[in-house]
């Protein structure tokens, strides 16, 4: 039996970033317009009573009812056309202008939608809407410096505005400043919305441990959450934490009985836990219930495919590819089916299309090497063969690296630190280019005392990954402790730079500096730390002190 690969779906996207502000061109602004548009191809007639109202009383008011019923039927260019009939009327109408910026933006037109939406701001700048809509349209063009200022605007209109909010957080997070993200959230009302975006700017600064935190804290204030349980199952996915995985899509679909973004859920976490028996009947309902949906066809043919359907799992897998054709994990699963059905062109079609798209896992040069030797093509299948081998090679150094580091960690949990050491070590040297076991190392050497294997270990961890904050910050406090303070200030800035929402790093970097009494830069760097966590005890207390350094004595 062909083996499917484990990575069934990508969990990525909501932490680690959608797009900008989609939500915003919805009903809590766009009223009843739809997003889509129509070919013009008709002459733009509203209802009767609305062309009888226009003979009567040809006024402002009037088009812009009328437009509004055209926006509603999705005929952007007759609502177009309307409203520039009120203007006739009313010239200087804030409102009439905001109704053309907004259809220009559903339409599809953010670039034409700036104008008429200035016009509108100028008319009225204290009208929160069409700064909303414009920071809107600037995202959409990828201004985000721009649409900054108009979130911003927005939020001095209304500072409990939480579209505001999410639009400037997420435009921050386009532009990688999370640290100010992360302080423009942290005061936040409490909702679904603002809480992934905090969690996804914790996680864009790469503090995984935050982003969790921030998404279980949503969830005990909101146990029934969807957004918020399927954002924490991302990060349990990422970590490889499956089984835990598991247990919170089971909670969701017990808070959240025959809901089917619940049960979907749970599809996928328990395909990609391998827990068969479970799945099948969820996804044969699943699949009754919508057979054209991307996600159950999939996942019922991966199903199908384990199961040995390979007829049943080629027709569902056909069908995803025709929906999605850009999903690796789909192409693979879908050549698994055709080279146990002997179609072996078809098989290699499908492999060398999901390497194209990214699969990087050695099953699939096994499959495509195997459709190629049935094809006659020795050669490429001997490659393919090769490159199998290698990789298998790297996936068990890995397999074996994560074991000893996963043992490591439980002996320092335990107190043993010379074992956690020997575990640690090992790993290193079966996966010597993980940043991650370099730093777990390094952290054992420093309980044991060995500063100087403690200090090369944190620079491979560093090599491997230049953006290593914590090892960076780990390299500051030793050099600083040997009174090297210009290399502990470079690693201590490099620590900021990679995550700017690393308290402790600012926290380290203005030290330094106030110990060279370059007082100014040092208050900078704290007042970074307390925009992060304003009531942090080590921070405040720096702040007593540089304040007191700078005292006439």
């Amino acid at each position: 039996m062909l083996k499917p690969l484990r990575r069934i779906f990508p969990f990525s996207e909501a932490i680690t970033g959608a797009s900008v502000h989609s939500g915003l061109i919805k009903a809590a602004i766009l009223g009843s317009m739809a997003v889509i548009a129509v070919p013009q191809n008709f002459a733009c007639t509203a209802s009767k009573a609305l062309e009888e109202k226009v003979q009567a009383h040809p006024d402002a008011d009037t088009y812009a009812e009328i437009g509004n019923w055209f926006g509603d039927h999705k005929q952007f260019d007759c609502a177009l056309e309307a409203y520039q009939k009120g203007l006739r009327f009313e010239p200087e109408s804030a409102k009439l202008y905001y109704l053309i910026g907004l259809t220009e933006l559903v339409s599809g037109h953010p670039d034409k939608a700036l104008p008429p939406l200035g016009k509108s701001i100028t008319l009225k700048p204290d009208v929160l809407r069409p700064h909303l809509l414009a920071a809107s349209a600037l995202d959409a063009m990828q201004r985000h410096q721009e649409a900054i200022a108009e979130w911003q605007a927005g939020l001095r209109i209304d500072p409990k505005s939480i579209e505001a909010m999410d639009g400037l957080s997420k435009s921050l997070i386009e532009e990688k400043d999370y640290s100010t993200a992360i302080e423009v959230l942290q005061g936040a009302p409490q909702n679904d919305t603002l809480t992934l975006d905090l969690a996804l700017a914790y996680g864009k600064a790469k503090m995984l441990d935050k982003s969790a935190q921030v998404l279980s804290d949503g969830l005990k204030k909101n146990p029934a959450s969807l957004p918020l349980t399927s954002a924490l199952i991302t990060i349990y996915v990422n970590q490889g934490h499956f089984l835990e995985a598991v247990h919170l899509a089971e909670k969701a679909d017990r808070l959240h009985p025959n809901n089917i973004e619940a049960e979907r859920l749970l599809l996928r976490v328990l395909v990609l836990n391998e827990d068969t028996d479970r799945a099948r009947p969820l996804a044969k309902k699943l699949l009754a219930l919508r057979p054209h949906d991307f996600d159950f066809l999939y996942l019922s043919g991966t199903l199908e495919n384990k199961t040995f359907q390979y007829t049943e799992a080629r027709k569902h897998l056909e069908e995803a590819v025709a929906i999605n054709p850009n999903h690796y994990n789909v192409r693979y699963n879908l050549g698994l089916a055709l080279l146990e059905l002997k179609d072996y062109a078809g098989a290699k079609v499908q492999l060398e299309k999901a390497l194209e798209l990214g699969a990087t896992e050695p099953e699939v040069h096994f499959h495509l090497g195997t459709a190629l030797r049935n094809l006659g093509q020795n050669d490429l299948a001997k490659e393919q063969l090769k490159i199998y081998q290698q990789t298998m090679q790297l996936r068990n150094a890995r397999s074996h690296a994560a074991s000893k580091t996963a043992q490591g960690d439980q002996d320092m949990v335990a107190g043993d630190i010379q074992k956690a050491v020997a575990d640690y070590r090992e790993a290193a040297d079966s996966d010597p280019q993980d940043a991650q076991i370099s730093y777990k190392l390094a952290l054992a050497l420093d309980r044991a005392g060995d500063t100087k294997a403690e200090s090369a270990a944190l620079e491979q961890a560093i090599k491997d990954d230049p953006t290593f904050a914590l090892a960076h910050n780990q390299l500051g406090f030793l050099a600083s402790r040997d009174g090297d303070s210009t290399t502990a200030e470079e690693h201590f800035r490099l620590a900021v730079q990679s995550a700017p929402g690393y308290t402790q790093a600012w926290i380290s970097l203005a030290a330094t500096l106030g110990m060279e009494s370059r007082f100014s830069e040092a208050q900078q760097a704290l007042a970074s730390a307390l925009k992060l966590e304003p009531n942090n005890a080590e921070a405040l207390q720096l702040q007593k002190d540089l304040d007191a350094a700078q005292q006439p004595h």
